[in-house]
């Protein structure tokens, strides 16, 4: 075998060995510490990639499902203050009936009048003071600035329920008409709005004062039902069912929204979990793999340094040729 002094041959392989073994340790190290096996572009380009939108999706959709509980909370809120709205007006009906009656003297229907008024008050009482987070959501839907609609003449509120663009359910409070159309110009739930959408003439109605403690909107009046007469009673009577019906529907809605929305949360947490498992196997480290590769690196390390070292003497070997 030759022998050079110049250029060491053997120590210049040696050290490239070593470079590589080290480099791969390091490698090793790293996705031991962190736990991935991608951490960079260079470990897996196009994995990389993978794992990246499988993250954006993921991410969205669990951000979407955050949404679709806040969708939910708000529909309930709403369905709860119609609730009580609801039981309002079937007191109202069964006073109706009370004063309809001809055994009741004038003094009789006067204090009948007197709870109706108070029932029809609280019913737009509810639906001016609702709020969600601050904001209206039975009343001021023409004022963006107080109410949960932020679209004027719009009467909906949309929840981005997935995680691409347009992925929305719509919450719809525009009140129905009585011939099936949404009346886009719903302004909020007061009696007087609900009447006037279930077609109810204002003959049968009357207007009442408001007090100083109801929160009233408008100009200080509030509609109410007329049981003051036999006759003013049996038209509420004929009446008060379509306000009745029209609440119900509404409810009916917001439920079949919350039903929609808890099946979105839970179809879309299975996607999610399973995108998470994809990317798992993407980008996460297998420890058994790698521990048995740090084993192995660690020995090719070791053996690499070492056979360095006795490279770099060969070229003491030229001393002892010299004498």
């Amino acid at each position: 075998m030759a022998l050079y002094v110049n250029t060491n041959v053997t120590s210049l392989r040696g050290q490239s060995s070593l470079n590589k073994a080290s480099n791969a340790l390091s490698t090793t190290y790293n996705r031991l510490s962190t736990g991935l096996r991608i951490n960079s572009a260079k470990d897996d380009a196009a994995g990389l990639q993978i794992s990246d939108r499988l993250t954006s999706q993921i991410n969205g959709l669990n951000q979407g499902n955050r949404n679709a509980n806040d969708g939910i909370a708000l529909t309930q809120t709403v369905e709860g203050a119609m609730d009580e709205m609801t039981t309002m007006l079937q007191r109202v009906r069964t006073l109706s009936v009370q004063a309809a009656n001809g055994t009741n003297t004038q003094s009789d229907r006067d204090s009948i009048q007197a709870e109706v008024t108070a029932l029809s008050k609280e019913i737009t009482r509810i639906a001016s003071r609702t709020t969600f987070a601050g904001k209206k959501v039975l009343s001021a839907f023409d004022k963006p600035a107080e109410s949960i609609v932020q679209d004027k003449g719009n009467g909906q509120v949309n929840f981005q329920v997935g995680s691409n663009a347009n992925d929305v359910l719509k919450l719809d409070l525009r009140l129905k008409k009585a011939d099936g159309s949404m009346d886009n110009d719903t302004k909020d739930y007061s009696l007087k709005s609900l009447c006037t959408a279930a077609g109810i003439d204002a003959k049968n109605l009357t207007e009442a004062n408001a007090d100083k403690n109801t929160g009233a909107t408008g100009k200080g009046t509030y509609t109410v039902f007329n049981v003051s007469s036999s006759a003013a009673a049996q038209a509420t009577l004929a009446n008060i069912d379509k306000v009745i019906n029209l609440v119900d529907t509404k409810r009916g809605d917001f439920g079949a929204l919350q039903n929609r929305l808890e099946s979105t949360i839970s179809n879309q947490t299975n996607i999610a979990n399973n995108e998470s498992d994809a990317r798992s196997r993407i980008r996460d480290t297998d420890y058994a793999s790698e521990a048995s590769n740090l084993s192995a690196q660690s020995i090719v390390q070791q053996a690499a340094s070492s056979m360095l070292t006795q490279a770099n003497s060969i070229p003491q070997l030229a001393l002892s040729l010299l004498g």
